[in-house]
């Protein structure tokens, strides 16, 4: 996992408050599939806001993608990438640090440590959203490329099993978002 200390301060301050206004919630949730949009509405306010974003720009940038730029994997892509912190409820410090326990690869020490019901345990589980999301997604029937996407949003480039300018596009969009 790439830490990225600027996206996530960014990220820590905006997750208090933040919400996706209306009209961009339309607009979400007539990209995804009929099956993907329970995924999408279980999300926090701050995580489908940041997830907007994330698709506006894929959105703005997809006409530059090899292939045909009107496939709606990449947006729906961008929309679900992080889908699997749904599935472990933290608030913003616990997800801080989560994401500081990523980083460093403690998360499966931590979970052979305490307990999958403790704070310190959610943590852990937290670690995990990107395979939680994928499995979400599978689950779904979402495109194959959606479904990888949110397994290997955090990955280098070099493990990435989208194409590689879809890929690029996707992450730069979350890293600016």
């Amino acid at each position: 996992m790439r830490l990225q200390p600027l996206h996530r301060v960014v990220r820590f301050l905006r997750a208090g408050d933040e919400s996706v206004d209306q009209g961009d919630l339309m607009w979400a949730v007539s990209q995804l599939r009929p099956e993907e949009r329970p995924l999408f509405s279980a999300m926090s306010p701050a995580d489908q806001a940041h997830s907007v974003r994330v698709a506006r720009i894929v959105e703005e940038g997809r006409s530059d993608l090899d292939g045909p730029s009107d496939d709606p994997w990449i947006i729906r892509a961008a929309l679900l990438h992080d889908v699997g912190k749904s599935c472990v409820p933290l608030g913003r410090t616990g997800r801080a640090l989560g994401t500081v326990t990523a980083w460093v690869g403690a998360g499966p020490v931590l979970r052979g440590v305490v307990g999958p019901s403790s704070r310190l345990g959610r943590v852990a589980e937290y670690t995990r959203y990107p395979a939680l999301g994928s499995a979400l997604l599978r689950d779904a029937g979402s495109d194959p490329r959606v479904v990888a996407w949110a397994e290997e949003h955090h990955r280098p480039p070099a493990a990435w099993s989208v194409p590689a300018d879809a890929g690029r596009l996707l992450a730069s969009a979350d890293d600016a978002a």
